[in-house]
């Protein structure tokens, strides 16, 4: 609570409706590393992926058996409400935490697990690069098991980003989305 109010009392976040939502005045400033995704396709993180786009981003390690199954769920739900729904569009990011362990043929079997169509990327990397990626997110928790269950969604092209911090459902995540778009925006 006490780095909640003392970002806000910097200017940098406000405080939304629910405790657990937080809604930032300017865009993150996110690293434009290397990624690899589930297929072995190598993409920019910013440019080619997040640039100018919608976005819903979490984080994972493919060998986590509480709370990363369930945000990967999760995303799989929403992934299926954005195909439902043809106006609104989003690119779904799972970025690992475990770069060492989760390469690209671990990360193809979570996104088949899960059923992620076109659109979902479970991203891998050099450590550096993705810790520099959870620093500038502000996803880093002291250990790999600590680290939080955030969904981290933005829309880049407008610079209105927010976050929800532990477990969500769809409508939630859905709301989300339309918070930094509009319910009927075409992207």
């Amino acid at each position: 609570m006490a780095r909640c109010l003392l970002r806000l009392a910097l200017g940098c976040w406000m405080v939304s409706a629910g405790a657990a939502a937080f809604a930032e005045t300017t865009g993150p400033v996110i690293p434009d590393i290397e990624v690899i995704d589930q297929n072995g396709d190598t993409h920019r993180l910013y440019s080619d992926l997040i640039k100018g786009k919608t976005v819903a981003i979490t984080f994972f390690y493919t060998s986590c058996k509480t709370s990363c199954p369930a945000m990967t769920g999760l995303f799989g739900a929403v992934q299926q409400k954005l195909q439902a729904e043809s106006h609104r569009s989003a690119n779904l990011l799972s970025i690992s935490l475990d770069p060492v362990t989760d390469r690209p043929a671990q990360l193809k079997a979570v996104a088949q697990r899960f059923g992620a169509a076109p659109g979902w990327y479970f991203l891998t990397g050099a450590y550096p690069d993705l810790a520099r990626v959870l620093s500038a997110l502000n996803a880093a928790g002291p250990q790999l098991f600590d680290h939080p269950s955030m969904i981290l969604i933005g829309n880049d092209a407008t610079g209105q980003w927010t976050r929800h911090y532990g477990l969500a459902s769809v409508p939630m995540v859905m709301e989300l989305l339309d918070s930094v778009t509009g319910p009927m925006a075409t992207r």
